[in-house]
């Protein structure tokens, strides 16, 4: 059983899995143009997480992709979420899925190395 899902189905194991979360401000945040003291208004924080794959079968780069990039415009992810100490599923869009390179051991068994993706919470 995968840590990670998108919509219900295991998503191959990363080798890395960067979590990250952003303050959004409100337009009224910025520096004093007077004192240039800080007023910081958040109005909503979103979580990134970015994940990187080592070498993948083409099977399972297929999968990746698939799931990443053939879901549609938003995906419910399944993760372990640092913040609530859970495991929560939350709605996120895909970012750029990249590949880094084919290895290409036997004309038959191609294989992909260095595959990337992030989810952003939407």
């Amino acid at each position: 059983m995968s840590v990670f899902k998108v919509n219900g189905n295991d998503l191959p194991p990363p080798v890395s899995a960067v979590w990250s979360l952003a303050d959004l401000s409100s337009e009224e945040s910025g520096r004093s143009t007077r004192s240039g003291a800080m007023q910081k208004d958040i109005i909503a924080q979103k979580r990134t997480l970015t994940f990187t794959w080592g070498i993948l079968t083409r099977s399972e780069a297929s999968t990746v992709a698939q799931l990443c990039k053939n879901s549609g415009a938003a995906v419910y992810l399944t993760y372990p979420d640092i913040l609530t100490a859970k495991q929560v599923t939350g709605r996120f869009y895909t970012g750029d899925l990249s590949e880094g390179s084919y290895i290409i051991p036997k004309p038959d068994d191609i294989r992909i190395n260095g595959m990337s993706c992030s989810f952003i919470e939407m």
